[in-house]
């Protein structure tokens, strides 16, 4: 018997990851099982189910595989922009924009949770993940407006969820439709565009 080393099962974990990402974009969360992945991947059932307990397990593994160049992006933006929060709002989502067009794990992960996976009773925990990261970085936003007011770049008056709330309306609405066809038109593009025209709105002249 062959003794599989941890670099041969973190090979075989990838492959299913890989896997489910393929499969899960083609046919949907929903369509797509365990052995259907275990199968693509070229291994067994027992192989699958020693690293994933289930597709929800799955999905949260492709979230993770994408989630930490992101945190590093903003921790390093944080060092970098201390004191300049609209720019370090503008890069990050910039960054992430970015990230969906060029990063083929990253569009996936993005065309899956938009348009591949139906929340409903199996599903809702991916739901309710995606709902709590997307909250985390709503509220990391807020600091940064409630900064800027701070410093006088923006308009006391200014309400700095509903702003947080619209800027992420608008980029998922690009997500959206680009996924739909993305040849249509280049979203890094177009997202530099509406982002920068949005930020425009709440700068004070001068700042």
């Amino acid at each position: 018997m062959v003794r599989r080393t941890k670099a041969d099962a973190l090979t075989t974990k990838n492959e299913l990851l890989d896997a489910a990402e393929r499969l899960f974009s083609e046919r949907g969360v929903s369509n797509t099982s365990m052995m259907q992945v275990a199968e693509a991947a070229g291994v067994t059932r027992g192989a699958i189910y020693h690293h994933f307990e289930n597709k929800l397990d799955l999905i949260y593994a492709l979230m993770e595989r994408v989630s930490l160049p992101v945190d590093e992006m903003r921790d390093e933006l944080r060092a970098q922009l201390p004191d300049e929060p609209l720019r370090q709002l503008r890069e990050r989502s910039l960054h992430i924009v970015h990230q969906v067009q060029y990063d083929p794990h990253m569009q996936a992960l993005v065309n899956i949770l938009c348009h591949k996976c139906e929340y409903v009773e199996d599903t809702l925990p991916i739901h309710l993940r995606h709902l709590s990261g997307r909250n985390e970085c709503i509220e990391e936003f807020i600091k940064l407006i409630e900064l800027a007011q701070q410093q006088g770049s923006v308009s006391p008056d200014l309400e700095p969820k509903t702003f947080v709330i619209g800027l992420f309306a608008l980029v998922d609405g690009l997500f959206y439709n680009w996924l739909l066809d993305t040849d249509y038109f280049d979203l890094c593009t177009a997202a530099e565009r509406t982002i920068d025209t949005y930020l425009a709105g709440i700068q004070k002249q001068g700042t």
